[in-house]
This record gives structure tokens, C-alpha cells and sequence, in this order.
């Protein structure tokens, strides 16, 4: 599939993509189909624009996000790739520094191919368009102050956990938030005001994007409905490219943090049929290594972090649960791989399902926290659906979807039980790929406490609901 990117004028797609799928991220919003909020980054800053690098860094990504997102891996694909699931992604995309960015096209397709699990080719071409690089009589809110680093700050339990950890360190934080919707735009402010309260010392500012990639262009009227894509990957790129952005506005070398557990990170499917595509790479420590030297090689001076890589969620809940700020957000954090359609039918969105594959670590980590009653009840709401799925019963009713994660969590903890040895999760990640000894040996402990964690969350279930569950991963089951 080639893929022709637009950015600030309309031109003619050609050197081989004239029949390609066209977005248009241009100046005028109304008339584009890759509609974006960028310039909040340099307006909240009281800039006009950004430096060319960035500028491009954010192009790239948002072309990357916008391809990822609508060419579909099957369906419309069926049959033009291998394995019907692969795509093969050829995108044109106009960079300011042509130069810079063809030394490190190779790095780059490297990284794309990791990240989503597909093959990207990607061709540059010059431009000297600026995009938004205009006066403007919108009034922005005005960020000023020091700040010691830009984190990201997705609604989820670990970001939250992050900035409350990165606060009580007393480190002033700009935080960068992605809107992909309006609820989950709502809900990140929500948190954010709770930190903005409970550090009122602090500097605590908040950048909030958006990208919003329509139907493309050049497509027959009746597959465009089928143009769409959940497993969207490249949305990590997307948001540490924004964060990187925003870090630029701000100065010096500060780093941009993305807290996230490692066992999550990691990729090592919890069952052999599960496809890799579709569980993040977004710490995995390959990408985030790569990720760095594309940017040294780029000139871009601030390295991402991730200060949680050798956590588990537990740990990291443990780490910040007696903190005011935690006790009054973490039971609002959002969690779950499809918050809203959990809750169809029920106020308050979004909402966590409860029996998603991130719902199950999220509340494996929350188990046995010693807080009040009153404070678990909003834990006890998010998931009331998902505490009605545990019973067997629901094991023999496909038709649902609903116990596809558990099942595969189930399956991963009966093989460590069986199984889980240092060695044996060792080979596993050897044959991963992306890491070296001493990353692996940090890794397969973050492995197997997670493991241990999920462990104790089944027992703590089946004690509520029945003795199937443990019978389930302890007894004699189908591998």
C-alpha cells in the first residue's frame, strides 16, 4: 500500500505514488483529512514555531500514525500479503531537513518495523513549507517556569504513578497528554488537577494533543468504511515524538519520561497462537535504545527514559500508594484497551472493563492494597462487568470475546507454574531478540514477579468466585 502525506499545501502525488492513499495535514483544518493540534506546542510557549528538526519529527510520526491507523491488515489486505496480517507500507512523506533524515531512513524503517510489526519503506522529499507559521489572535495559555523534565501522561495507572513518583522527588514536570477521544481528554485533565492540587509547590503544566486520522483519500466509495486499523502501535512514536517537541520549547537536555512497567514492555505473547502485533513494543527496550540513537544521529539532544523498566505494576503501586494524590486518582486512571465500550449503556465513561489483558494486570497490581473501603469503591464500579466473567461458565461462551484475555493470562500462569524457571524464561527472551545478557537477567525477574503478581490476583478470585480459576491453571489442562 503507498501512502502520500500532505503538509501545508496540496500537491500532486507522483515518482511512483500517483495511485497512492493521500492525507492532507494542511494549514486550513476544515480541508484536511489528517487533522492535528500541533501548534499548542509552540503557542503555549509563546513561539511562532518550531526548529525544523522537530517539526519534522512530529510530521513523520503523525504520516506514520495516520498510515498506521487507517490501511487496514485485513479485510480489504486479505490475500495481498504472505501471511494476510502484514503490511507492506510504502509512505511519501515532506521533511524540512532532507538531508538528515535520509542518513538515517534505514534507522528509521528499522524502528517502524519493530514498532508495528510491519515492513515500511519510506521515502522523503523536500520541503520549505512551515506548518502553521502564521500570527494568530487565538490566546493560548502561556507556559513559563523551569521545568527538570517533559513526562507523558496517557490517563493510565503507571503515567499517573510516574508523575505522582517524579513530584514527590520534587522535580517540576511538563506533561504531555494525548486526546485520542474526548472522554479520555477529560478524564487526563481530571488527574492532572488532582496533582495540580496536591503539589501546589510544584511547576505542573500540561500540553494536550490531538490526531485525528479521517478516511484517505483516493479510495472507492464502498471500502472506505473498511479502512481502519485498531492495532495502531505507532501511537507510542507518535507520543513520545510530540513530548520530544515539547522538550525542545523548554531547553537544554532535559529528558522526556515514559513510565511504564516492564512485564508490559517486554512482548512475550502469553500464548503461542496470540499475536505479537497486537501487544505494545512501546518500552520494549530495543525500541527505546534505537529510538535514542535515531535522535542522537538527528541532533536532538533529549534522551527518553523510562525510570519504571525493571518494575512491575505491583511495585510501582506499592512505590506511591500511600501518597494523597494516589489514594484520591488512581481509582480514575484508565487502563483498559477499549474503555468505551465497556460501559455501554452506563454513565460515567471512560470506564476500565475489567477483563481486558491490561485490566487483568491493572488489577493484579491493585490486589491486597490496604486503603479504605469508600476509596476501593470506584475500583469495585470500573470493573463490576469484569467481576461477573471470572465464573467457568463463561469459559464455554466464545460468542462473547470476553474471556479471550483471560483465557491467555490463565494459560501464561499455568506454564509458570509448570514451567517458570530462570532458565526457561531466559531461552524465551534470547529468543525475542533486541537485548543483551545483563538486560535479559533484569528482565526475567520483572517476568516472573509479574507472573507471581497475577498469580496471587487469580487466588484472591477464586476465593470470591469459586475454585475453577485455580483449577484452571494448577490442574491438568490443554496446552
Amino acid at each position: 500500500m503507498k501512502v502520500w502525506i500532505n503538509k501545508a499545501a496540496e500537491e500532486t502525488p507522483s515518482n511512483g505514488f500517483e495511485d497512492a492513499i493521500r492525507f492532507d495535514m494542511l494549514d486550513e483544518g476544515p480541508k484536511s483529512n489528517l487533522k492535528v493540534n500541533f501548534e499548542e506546542i509552540w503557542r503555549r510557549f509563546n513561539r511562532e514555531n518550531l526548529e525544523n528538526i522537530y517539526e519534522d519529527l512530529i510530521t513523520v510520526a503523525a504520516s506514520v500514525y495516520a498510515a498506521d491507523k487507517r490501511v487496514p491488515r485485513v479485510g480489504v489486505w486479505a490475500g495481498e500479503v504472505e501471511d494476510n496480517w502484514t503490511r507492506d507500507i510504502h509512505i511519501s512523506i515532506p521533511v524540512l531537513e532532507l538531508k538528515k533524515w535520509n542518513e538515517v531512513k534505514t534507522k528509521l524503517e528499522d524502528i517502524l518495523n519493530f514498532l508495528s510489526g510491519d515492513i515500511w519503506t519510506v521515502n522523503f522529499r523536500k520541503t520549505s513549507l512551515k506548518f502553521r507559521n502564521y500570527v494568530t489572535k487565538k490566546k493560548y495559555d502561556i507556559i513559563e517556569g523551569k521545568y527538570d523534565a517533559v513526562s507523558l501522561f496517557s490517563g493510565g495507572l503507571d503515567s499517573y504513578s510516574g508523575a505522582i513518583n517524579l513530584l514527590e522527588k520534587d522535580k517540576n514536570i511538563c506533561f504531555v497528554g494525548c486526546r485520542e477521544y474526548n472522554a479520555l481528554g477529560n478524564r487526563i485533565f481530571e488527574l492532572y488537577r488532582i496533582l495540580k492540587e496536591n503539589y501546589p509547590d510544584h511547576n505542573v503544566e500540561m500540553v494536550l494533543f490531538n490526531t485525528d486520522p479521517r478516511i484517505p483519500y483516493n479510495i472507492d466509495e464502498g471500502l472506505k468504511a473498511k479502512y481502519i486499523e485498531n492495532t495502531s502501535r505507532s501511537r507510542s512514536f507518535l507520543f513520545l515524538s510530540v513530548a520530544l517537541a515539547v522538550a525542545s520549547q523548554i531547553g537544554g537536555k532535559i529528558p522526556v519520561y515514559i513510565p511504564e512497567n516492564g512485564f508490559i514492555g517486554l512482548n512475550l505473547p502469553l500464548t503461542p497462537s496470540r499475536r505479537g502485533s497486537c501487544s505494545t513494543r512501546t518500552t520494549h527496550v530495543y525500541f527505546i535504545n534505537a529510538l535514542n540513537n535515531l535522535l542522537q544521529t538527528l541532533g536532538i539532544l533529549h534522551k527518553v527514559e523510562n525510570f519504571f523498566a525493571y518494575k512491575t505494576k505491583g511495585e510501582i503501586v506499592q512505590s506511591v500508594k500511600m501518597t494523597k494524590a494516589f489514594k484520591m486518582g488512581a481509582g480514575k486512571t484508565i487502563s483498559c484497551s477499549h474503555p468505551m465500550r465497556a460501559d455501554k449503556g452506563i454513565k460515567g465513561r471512560p470506564r476500565n472493563c475489567g477483563y481486558c489483558y491490561p485490566c487483568l494486570i491493572r488489577r493484579a497490581s491493585l490486589n491486597g492494597i490496604d486503603i479504605s473501603e469508600e476509596y476501593l469503591e470506584k475500583f469495585k464500579e470500573d470493573y463490576k462487568i469484569g467481576m461477573a466473567f471470572v465464573k467457568n461458565e463463561t469459559f464455554s461462551n466464545p460468542d462473547t470475546g470476553k474471556t479471550t484475555d483471560l483465557k491467555a493470562v490463565l494459560l501464561a500462569v499455568h506454564n509458570y507454574l509448570k514451567h517458570g524457571s530462570k532458565d526457561y524464561y531466559t531461552q524465551k527472551l534470547i529468543s525475542l531478540g533486541g537485548m543483551d545478557m545483563q538486560e535479559i537477567e533484569k528482565y526475567v525477574e520483572v517476568y516472573m514477579k509479574s507472573m507471581g503478581e497475577l498469580y496471587d490476583f487469580i487466588k484472591e478470585q477464586a476465593r470470591s468466585n469459586g475454585n475453577e480459576l485455580l483449577q484452571f491453571i494448577e490442574g491438568k489442562i490443554d496446552e
